[in-house]
């Protein structure tokens, strides 16, 4: 097809007979040129790779990302310069957007494109998941039916192809321009970069998490204070699940950033959640309590410290803490949004809800306990530790014998305005949660609607 600007797809491969097919196809139809720049394949990678038309190039591993990317680039002809890896890539729909763009930058100052990028196991349809193990890993449910962990934030992999525009580090690296800064334009909301390197069959398979470990300490080593190193080298051994000390090059990490945060970087605000989670785990409260402080401090609209610090005080039992977290974050949520910020809180919304419930009836707070658990019921009906909360503010009220207390014919009239109570599926649920909370009243009330009707 014809375009005004040349494009060069570039990118650095070992072992990835697996992904090179893609990588090579997504943006076929639009690349002037498609370098691959091989650095020891023992597999069927290069062979892919010039099979499907590739500039192949072989360059010799020297523990350098940096120095391996820089070769590639001084390969390329093109105007733009696309460096993803072999396990990203771009959607159908993004491809085409892409020359539109870099045509609309000709003649502008910037010289690099931001993208937004999701870490996935290969679908870009994710719904996402619940329990315990969604809180840790942020579990995905795609829409195949398959499970994987998903991870957002924002990456630069275009730029100009510019004399001085190159790589720099030997792990994580990132652009630098010679005598020059780094403009990027900001097409987060219209370009996505979908990766798929992080599922654990993979991490193993390629022992990246010891490859980066290795890597991340040689840069430590030369840049002791470099927070973004440090920090990078705890989410490395937060991969492994070697939690201790992923915490301990965490705190180095703050207590090298810089005092006042010149903007919101996700990266940055992630070590705080991972944190948190650590924290969280040990049963540390001091220490948990102290990283939220910082985090809060400089992410002062990230909703999900208070929804981490909720979920732990809840597992404390500590209802009255739990409480004030969790209105706090659904708060700050509501008023600043997502925006790939509060990821955590914004696909674990009404889990946030159903334990806020559950904290205003241990609090007494029965009011407040009813008003939201109708609300949570109302946009979901099948939450059956939700209704079983809220049948027993009413079973309570009745025992205690309140003035103000509901009979329980009035309570199976309220519950009607949620739940069909004709239809036996929604009637059964109504009457196994008022079973399961020993409300014997209800429970006799429900029957013998069920039999005159």
């Amino acid at each position: 097809m014809e375009q005004k600007i040349r494009i060069s797809q570039c990118m650095i491969v070992k072992n990835e007979e697996n992904n090179i097919e893609r990588a090579l196809s997504w943006g076929k139809d639009i690349m002037w040129e498609q370098i691959v720049v091989d650095t020891g394949s023992e597999d069927r990678t290069a062979v892919i790779a010039e099979k499907m038309g590739a500039k192949l190039f072989h360059f010799d591993w020297i523990d350098d990302f940096s120095a391996a990317k820089n070769y590639a680039a001084r390969q390329a002809g093109g105007d733009w310069i696309v460096f993803l890896d072999a396990d990203e890539y771009l959607s159908e729909e993004d491809a085409k957007k892409l020359v539109s763009l870099l045509s609309g930058l000709s003649g502008q100052r910037e010289n690099a494109v931001i993208a937004s990028w999701i870490q996935t196991d290969g679908s870009e349809r994710l719904l996402s998941g619940t329990g315990e193990d969604s809180f840790q890993n942020r579990l995905t449910v795609k829409a195949d039916g398959s499970r994987g962990s998903a991870l957002a934030g924002t990456v630069v992999r275009i730029f100009r192809n510019q004399p001085g525009l190159c790589y720099q580090g030997r792990i994580h690296e990132q652009l630098f321009l010679e005598g020059g800064e780094v403009l990027c334009f900001d097409a987060s909301d219209t370009l996505t970069v979908w990766h798929t390197g992080y599922s654990p069959e993979e991490m193993a398979e390629k022992k990246k998490t010891e490859r980066n470990i290795r890597l991340l300490k040689k840069e430590v080593e030369k840049r002791p204070d470099d927070y973004k190193m440090l920090s990078h080298l705890g989410g490395s051994y937060f991969q492994q699940g070697e939690y201790e000390e992923a915490a301990r090059w965490y705190e180095k990490a703050v207590f090298h950033m810089p005092k006042v945060q010149k903007e919101e970087s996700i990266h940055d605000a992630a070590v705080f959640k991972n944190l948190l989670l650590i924290y969280s785990k040990s049963e540390r409260e001091d220490l948990l309590q102290k990283a939220y402080t910082e985090g809060v401090r400089r992410f002062p609209k990230e909703a999900d410290y208070d929804y981490m610090a909720g979920r732990y005080y809840v597992g404390e039992k500590q209802f009255q803490k739990a409480a004030v977290h969790l209105q706090r974050a659904i708060g700050l949520l509501d008023q600043y949004g997502s925006d790939r910020k509060s990821t955590l809180l914004a696909s674990g919304l009404l889990e946030a809800w159903e334990m806020l419930v559950l904290c205003c009836y241990e609090n007494g707070d029965f009011k407040s306990c009813v008003n939201f658990a109708v609300m949570l019921l109302k946009a979901g009906p099948y939450r059956p530790e939700t209704l079983k909360v809220l049948l027993k503010v009413f079973r309570d009220e009745e025992a205690q014998g309140k003035a103000t207390a509901a009979k329980a014919p009035q309570v199976l009239a309220f519950l009607g305005k949620i739940y069909d109570l004709k239809c036996a599926q929604q009637g059964q649920f109504v009457l196994k949660a008022a079973q399961a909370v020993k409300y014997e009243e209800l429970v006799r009330s429900i029957l013998v609607e069920h039999s005159e009707g």
